[in-house]
């Protein structure tokens, strides 16, 4: 594994200012559950990696006026067994449930694995259907734009 700088800012801010001032060198890191196993044989190092795993503001489940806002940190157990999930998109749980091993889930993200984008991602068609959107925030502000849009290709997004 090649070196690299490990940044964990306390605050959604901190993030933030950590992605622009090590941009393009940078990669976010939550649950970890692929890009751990992927660190371990590139051969070009990260540069550095921001831990945002212990942010509040990325986790939780909660009630809004339009529906329900899932935390990019939230673990897909989380997810499982969160009652307004249950309550209000039980498709969650089944597509949770179809993650990797028991570890897997109680690691990976509900963020992670969408940002990863791979074709066979668990999360994404449910959250596709259920006409989700993802609020990506950055040094500009913070945006709100359907799933679908986040989505470019395999293993691509707009970010």
């Amino acid at each position: 594994m090649k070196p690299f700088d490990f940044v964990k800012p306390d605050d959604q801010e901190g993030v933030i200012s950590a992605l622009a001032a090590h941009s393009p060198h940078v990669r976010i890191l939550a649950g970890g559950t692929d890009y751990l196993v992927e660190l371990k044989h590139v051969s070009q190092s990260p540069g550095t990696i921001v831990d945002v795993s212990h942010l509040k503001e990325l986790r939780g489940i909660e009630e809004v006026e339009d529906g329900l806002r899932i935390g990019a940190a939230v673990t897909h157990t989380e997810i499982m067994a969160h009652p307004l999930i249950e309550k209000h998109v039980p498709a969650m749980i089944h597509a949770a449930h179809t993650i990797g091993a028991v570890q897997t889930r109680n690691l990976g993200t509900l963020g992670g694995n969408l940002v990863t984008c791979v074709p066979s991602m668990d999360s994404g068609p449910t959250l596709v259907a259920l006409e989700a959107k993802v609020t990506i925030a950055g040094s500009g502000g913070s945006r709100c734009i359907p799933l679908t849009d986040f989505f470019v290709g395999p293993r691509k997004t707009i970010l």
